[in-house]
């Protein structure tokens, strides 16, 4: 069953369930709205999925997260990175069984996207983790925010569009291209894909008002998108335009500008 979401004069869908752990995901997505995590009964739900469990070790211990050892086992996962940010990692390698994985109308390769979220959680982790209470739901939507690419990218090759696509990202910005075809751009379709998954609606918001934010969480988001994307990752003139907006808003630069300088040694 598919869920048809009408933008402009391109159709995009969206599946009304995923395919895989259904009952699982069920689960998972009640404890969140009911606002009762239970760490184990999530251990024992993504055990029961091998091949999700080793997906997830793969993404924890990659350099992004800045983890001091080896995480062995989910269990260790779920400890270290708490529940909110597994959640995202969970939903985001489901998502990516419920389409085709090519993201290059975007002009990326699917380890790049994977990259892109990853260093984003880094990014804001490092930046905020004693500054912002509920961190771990906005390192949850920083991870799963793109996710909406994966869908407008399949449409775009679905419906031939790569070329009218390419030649629109030489004279103007992603969204701006994104809604050029669909009449809405990713951040549009992520919102109305959580919102039939049943996520709250407090991360649906985070996520719709990524490239207008009307709130300190949503701003936050804001600025990730702006340094880490699928055009640029930390590039000089992204950073110097969010540090304009920091200022502008009577905010300090300092601890962001150090943030980036370590993520900029890591990745060398």
């Amino acid at each position: 069953m598919t869920l048809l979401i009408e933008l402009s004069m391109h159709n995009i869908l969206i599946p009304e369930s995923f395919p895989n752990l259904p009952s699982a995901l069920r689960k998972l997505q009640e404890m969140f709205v009911l606002d009762e995590i239970d760490s184990q009964l999530l251990v024992k739900l993504l055990e029961d999925d091998p091949l999700l469990c080793a997906n997830i070790l793969k993404l924890v211990n990659s350099p992004h997260y800045g983890l001091s050892r080896k995480v062995a086992s989910v269990h260790q996962a779920v400890m270290l990175l708490g529940a909110t940010i597994i959640r995202g990692i969970v939903m985001a390698a489901v998502l990516k069984k419920s389409f085709p994985l090519d993201i290059s109308p975007y002009h990326i390769s699917i380890d790049t996207f994977d990259t892109i979220c990853a260093l984003r959680v880094r990014l804001l982790t490092l930046w905020l983790k004693d500054e912002v209470a509920d961190i771990a739901n906005l390192a949850s939507a920083a991870f799963l925010m793109e996710a909406g690419k994966i869908v407008t990218s399949n449409a775009i090759i679905q419906n031939n569009l790569q070329g009218s696509f390419s030649t629109s990202l030489e004279s103007m910005s992603i969204e701006q291209a994104e809604e050029k075809l669909f009449g809405a751009h990713s951040y549009t379709v992520a919102a109305k894909l959580f919102q039939q998954w049943e996520f709250e609606e407090n991360f649906i918001d985070l996520i719709a008002h990524i490239t207008q934010p009307k709130t300190k969480e949503q701003q936050i988001l804001h600025i990730l998108c702006k340094l880490i994307n699928t055009q640029s990752i930390l590039g000089d003139e992204a950073i110097e335009e969010v540090f304009g907006m920091l200022i502008s808003n009577n905010m300090s630069c300092e601890k962001l500008k150090n943030t980036i300088e370590t993520i900029q040694k890591e990745q060398i």
